[in-house]
């Protein structure tokens, strides 16, 4: 009989001659198997981690930033400067070429790895910060910030108009 674990635990441990899984113990190992493997002795390990070293921040963060309008110009313009060919340039950057013709044609936009490659190879910058749009409110003063009413622009039919 299979259960879960908590009920093996509650109601008790499997039969004289049966495994953990509910299944008859072998009394003889059959000759196919072979020697029953001894574990290999435990060397310690040093403690490593696998996660990256963190940067040194420069104060803001691919998060924080948005791709700059006219990025399709300005990365074939800097291959061109750098009399680099689309296809020096996707290996360089690891990115196929059609892929790098899709971003220069304006037709992709670029992943946060490409763009990252882009920068590095072509020395320019494809991100500007996120600017924040000030809030412009309807009646002045407001106690407690803007409110859903300051943001909120109510077009009515045209029936409603000449009302």
């Amino acid at each position: 009989m299979n259960v879960c674990p908590q009920c093996a635990a509650r109601f008790g441990r499997a039969p004289s001659g049966m495994d953990q899984r509910g299944s008859p113990t072998p009394s003889v190992r059959p000759s196919w198997v072979g020697e029953p493997r001894r574990p290999a002795p435990q060397v310690p390990r040093r403690a490593t981690s696998r996660r990256p070293k963190p940067r040194a921040t420069t104060g803001t963060r691919l998060e924080d930033m948005i791709l700059i309008e006219d990025y399709a110009s300005i990365i074939r313009k800097a291959r061109q400067k750098k009399q680099l060919s689309q296809e020096e340039l996707a290996q360089k950057v690891g990115e196929r070429v059609s892929t790098l013709q899709s971003i220069e044609a304006g037709r992709l936009k670029p992943t946060g790895k490409t763009i990252r490659g882009l920068e590095r190879e072509l020395d320019i910058s494809l991100l500007e910060p996120i600017s924040s749009t000030p809030i412009r409110t309807s009646k002045g003063v407001s106690r407690g910030g803007p409110t859903l009413g300051d943001r909120v622009v109510v077009k009515r039919k045209k029936s409603q108009k000449s009302d």
